[in-house]
Formats: structure tokens, sequence, C-alpha cells
């Protein structure tokens, strides 16, 4: 009869931990393993000390509002002798279009690609891929919030790039 429960209490336990996973939670653990990897996360608490607002002369400010809780920053430089990974097509295979929604970008020459994953109104995840010829740099958001403008941060985070 104990042993009945135990199993019960872990299968229970177990379902709690998955349905507080991110949907991309398995995006940042593969990537970790991979060579040439830099990964960087700041916490509710060090965004909390920095005003996350971007100024643009000459459109004024994008900004991110609402309950920002993380942000995820994972930068690829492409190890020398060996062969470079696909990091576009291996980090937007873990953001699939039938969970995420693509924001259309106002300049297609540019290589930035965004998703969001939201329900409603709410966007829970927000990510940035900015591609080069070889290496490339994800910005994720993570929290409760709304995006004024997703295409001129994506602009402006280019910039910094």
């Amino acid at each position: 009869m104990k042993e009945t429960i135990a199993l019960l209490l872990i299968v229970a336990f177990s379902f709690t931990v998955q349905a507080q996973e991110r949907p991309s939670d398995r995006l940042f653990e593969k990537l970790a393993l991979k060579k040439g990897i830099t990964m960087m996360s700041f916490s509710k608490e060090m965004l909390d000390a920095v005003n996350l607002n971007f100024e643009d002369d000459e459109k004024g400010d994008s900004n991110v509002t609402g309950d920002l809780q993380e942000v995820k920053v994972v930068i690829y430089k492409a190890p020398e002798g060996e062969e470079p990974m696909a990091f576009r097509e291996k980090t937007l295979s873990y953001l699939p279009l039938s969970r995420y929604d693509k924001v259309e970008d106002d300049d297609p020459d540019e290589d930035v690609d965004i998703r969001i994953y939201r329900k409603g109104k709410k966007v829970y995840e927000c990510h940035v891929l900015f591609q080069g010829e070889t290496n490339g740099v994800l910005l994720s958001f993570f929290g409760k919030f709304k995006i004024d403008d997703v295409d001129e941060l994506a602009e402006k985070l280019d910039s910094y790039k």
C-alpha cells in the first residue's frame, strides 16, 4: 500500500514539474551542450535593477512592458577548425510555427527571426534570432508582457550586434 501511494505521489509530482516547463526549455537544454555556445541568463531581480527601454532618436522609445521574468542570451561562435553548426535551423526547429507565432520583419534583407509564444493578448516568450554568415545570437524574453513594437525592438537590438 505504501509503495502504491509513493508511486502516485511521484507520478503526480512529475506531471506538476512538466506542467511548469516553458515550451522553449528544451531548446536551451540542447544548445547548452553544443560547442561554440555561450549562454547567459538574467533573472527578474537583475532586470528590475535595469530599465529595459531602448531609445531611438527617430522613432521614440521601444520598450517591453509588463511582468518580465527572465532574459536569456545565447551566442554562437563557430569553433575554429570544426564544421559550423546550422545555428538558425537548429534554433528554429525548437520554436515551431505550430506552437509559436512568427512576427514578420519589415526589412527582408535582415537575417532576423522573431517568434513569440502567447495566449490571448499576453506574450509569455519572445525569441529574437540574429544570424550572420556562420555565427548567431538568440535573445529570449520570458514573462507575462505586451510588446509595444516588436519590429522596432528587433531593429534596435540588431544595431547593438
